[in-house]
């Protein structure tokens, strides 16, 4: 039987500056351990992480959104917390949830999306070329990878230079914990509104884009609830790859400017950038924490987990197991690439990221670009952490650079 835990913090500081020691404790303890004071079972080793992702049936991802809850009251000060009654899944609602993850995935694998990587890649090395000659020093997430990745992404919704004030102003919110609730409603009002809008245009005049793709592909038989469908998958994937592209840079960059030996190995061998870009996603992931809802009584790790439980998958904790890797808790760009792609943060099986491929892609041209036009780079100042522990990455990230 696992061991119980002592409670966990989740609202101390090093959560968001240093959480691994925080983790290798935990897995230190060999299972999931339960947390009495956030009502949560704690599943920091690896094995058990792909055990649960392999068993999306039992284990729905449901839990997210109870994730974020807890995340949002531990934002607010709570010191303790429960688990809401789980909701009764709508009849057909796995096979709806298939439909719609299959749907999207094919838009996301069109002609169409490889269409964007040229203007991407010309964007990176654009932006890089800039940031190598200004004087003085520059911030890599608000200078670099913030104007890419929205020019990236307002490419895929096929927003017009017109409309590019109310797509940044959304995916800038996301960021902005402290935006007052009636700037943020304004944003997301006028943000639906230019979706909604684009989704009835694809529907009404069917057009070779991500939004006709969806538009063209209904999951649900009636006209509202499919226009309510696209409106979403809209809405979710200009906002959670912008932040997952964007924050899983910030990780990687500052791993790279604290260890300058390792950007040299880069700037002496640029086939090592893939490397690069899957050994940071597996050493310092953006995404530290997937929440799983519990719909049958199971057993991990030798624990009895009942039925309505929550767990909290602590992916950046089992990316560092060692167990898995050797010497995990180093940052080496020569790593195996296959072997560093084990990592979990994007998850793993049926319910894993439908945008990996997009996002290693991404994240390779933005490096690629910058090892390029930067000879030299080293940390001017210190970074602003985003403020949650079930994510990680940097809001701000000072440098000063040297042009090659």
């Amino acid at each position: 039987m696992a061991v119980a835990a002592d409670p966990l913090d989740l609202s101390a500081p090093e959560l968001v500056t240093d959480p691994y020691p925080t983790y290798a404790g935990l897995r230190a303890g060999g299972g999931p351990r339960y947390s009495e004071q956030w009502d949560v079972w704690l599943v920091p080793g690896y094995d058990h992480c792909r055990q649960v992702f392999s068993s999306a049936l039992n284990r729905d991802s449901l839990g997210q959104p109870y994730l974020r809850m807890l995340q949002a009251e531990v934002r607010r000060g709570a010191g303790s917390w429960r688990v809401p009654e789980p909701p009764a899944l709508a009849e057909g609602y796995g096979d709806q949830r298939a439909a719609g993850r299959r749907v999207n995935g094919r838009a996301l694998s069109t002609e169409f999306v490889d269409s964007l990587w040229p203007a991407f890649a010309a964007s990176c090395r654009e932006s890089a070329a800039a940031l190598a000659v200004r004087s003085g020093p520059v911030d890599l997430v608000g200078d670099y990878a913030k104007p890419v990745v929205t020019g990236l992404l307002a490419g895929l919704m096929g927003v017009s230079p017109q409309e590019l004030p109310v797509f940044s102003a959304w995916v800038d919110s996301g960021y902005e914990q402290d935006l007052e609730e009636e700037r943020r409603r304004v944003i997301a009002t006028d943000i639906r509104r230019l979706f909604a809008q684009r989704a009835v245009d694809r529907v009404r005049e069917p057009q070779d884009d991500f939004l006709g793709s969806l538009a063209a592909n209904p999951i649900r038989e009636d006209l509202k609830s499919h226009l309510e469908s696209v409106l979403g998958a809209a809405l979710m994937i200009s906002m959670v790859p912008h932040q997952g592209l964007v924050l899983s840079f910030s990780t990687l960059a500052n791993a790279l400017l604290t260890r300058p030996d390792q950007y040299a190995l880069l700037r002496k061998d640029g086939d090592l950038v893939p490397r690069a870009v899957e050994e940071g996603l597996r050493y310092d992931s953006s995404t530290q924490a997937l929440g799983r809802l519990v719909r049958q009584e199971t057993t991990i790790g030798g624990a009895r987990v009942a039925t309505g439980s929550l767990l909290v998958l602590m992916v950046g904790s089992a990316n560092r197991d060692e167990r898995q890797w050797p010497d995990a808790a180093a940052f080496d760009v020569t790593r195996d690439q296959r072997s560093a792609a084990r990592h979990l943060g994007f998850g793993h099986g049926a319910t894993s990221c439908l945008g990996a491929a997009m996002s290693r892609k991404a994240l390779t041209y933005m490096l690629a670009a910058l090892v390029e036009a930067v000879a030299e780079w080293a940390p001017a100042g210190s970074a602003t952490a985003f403020p949650e522990f079930m994510t990680r990455g940097f809001t701000t990230l000072p440098a000063e650079l040297r042009r090659s």
